[in-house]
């Protein structure tokens, strides 16, 4: 596989699990520091020039598929590409739209234009968790199944070795689904034997720090053959807890003190009925206010939809986590997080059990 990044521990908290490091490329493409959320903008967007690692997202389905295996990858690569930032980590997303896994010539298509519409790092593609799911008699609602367990580990092995081909030079970013790690083993021993450094955990709207647990047993794994601070750590489609009348506890961006070095966005559809509600990031609480879209839009003065307040929501948690890291070495990070209103004893108990449990050094 192939090595792109440079990575460099700068400063940690001994307390909790946060930790800055440098990440660059080794030819001076781009860098930027840890913890760090991702976003994406328009290249046009005057707030780009403050963008360090830039998602392009493309959902993959059958019809997808054919277009590219009809019209040739290069088209599609090129449009992928006209949505990279110059001098940025540009980190192209596939997420797959289908509930199995796809046959062997498919899932070459996919691999041949994920490759070459990846720049620096290659990040093997997310899939629906019903996915990983099948039906059992007696049951309501799908559950894991070991054997659909081994058909995505399966997967992930062919589109490796179909990248393998073109004597990849880029870095592999191995995609674990946030699942108990009795099923989420393999999938980690597959890229850990592939001597993989970088890691992207899709969360798949779940609540990291209420699945604390299953994520802490991931980092374990990782770290038991490669020390974290050796690593990327990069975090999706996290969840928040259910809504309270007023405002729910940021609980993925809390990720970023549990060793998260770069938070994601959320790039996967949800379902559900009504109105969506309007979620405020507040870097007083780390917490998220909730209102209506036309309250917010009064509050904000102007036309407020989801993608707006959206990047709203991301700029401020870049300001946030710039602070984190002028921060570390000066301030104890629990002292700090203490100081934020809805993060309650509980919680902070739960990332020093974290950094208990994962410790790399």
């Amino acid at each position: 596989m192939g090595q792109i990044f440079r990575i460099q521990e700068i400063d940690r908290d001994d307390e909790l699990g946060v930790v800055k490091k440098g990440i660059s490329s080794y030819d001076g493409a781009f860098s930027f520091e840890s913890p760090i959320v991702s976003q994406r903008v328009n290249k046009y967007d005057p707030d780009s020039q403050k963008v360090k690692v830039n998602e392009v997202v493309r959902h993959i389905d059958d019809e997808v598929v054919s277009s590219i295996a009809t019209r040739g990858t290069k088209p599609f690569s090129y449009a992928v590409g006209y949505e990279w930032l110059p001098d940025r980590f540009n980190l192209t997303i596939f997420n797959l739209k289908y509930s199995s896994v796809p046959d062997e010539e498919t899932t070459k298509i996919i691999a041949h234009a994920l490759h070459s519409s990846s720049q620096y790092a290659i990040m093997l593609p997310a899939v629906k968790t019903s996915l990983l799911q099948e039906k059992k008699v007696g049951r309501k609602t799908p559950v894991l199944s070991k054997k659909k367990i081994e058909s995505y580990t399966a997967m992930m092995k062919l589109f490796m070795d179909e990248i393998e081909v073109f004597g990849n030079r880029k870095e592999i970013i191995g995609t674990i689904p946030l699942v108990p790690f009795g099923f989420v083993r393999p999938i980690i021993d597959l890229y850990l034997s592939r001597k993989i450094r970088a890691f992207a955990i899709d969360a798949n709207y779940k609540d990291i720090m209420g699945n604390i647990g299953d994520f802490t047993l991931i980092l374990s794994r990782i770290n038991s053959q490669i020390p974290l601070d050796e690593t990327l750590i990069f975090a999706c489609n996290a969840g928040i807890p259910h809504f309270e009348q007023n405002e729910s506890v940021s609980d993925d961006f809390l990720s970023v003190f549990a060793y998260v070095d770069v938070l994601g966005c959320t790039f996967k559809p949800r379902g559900g009925t009504g109105e969506p509600r309007a979620k405020v990031f507040s870097r007083d609480k780390y917490a998220y206010n909730l209102f209506r879209y036309p309250e917010v839009s009064r509050q904000f003065g102007k036309p407020m939809n989801y993608i707006s307040l959206r990047n709203y929501n991301r700029a401020e948690q870049l300001k946030e986590t710039l602070k984190v890291r002028n921060l570390l070495g000066v301030e104890k990070m629990k002292k700090y997080l203490q100081t934020k209103s809805a993060v309650d004893q509980t919680l902070v108990r739960r990332l020093e059990s974290v950094a208990q449990s994962v410790r790399v050094w």
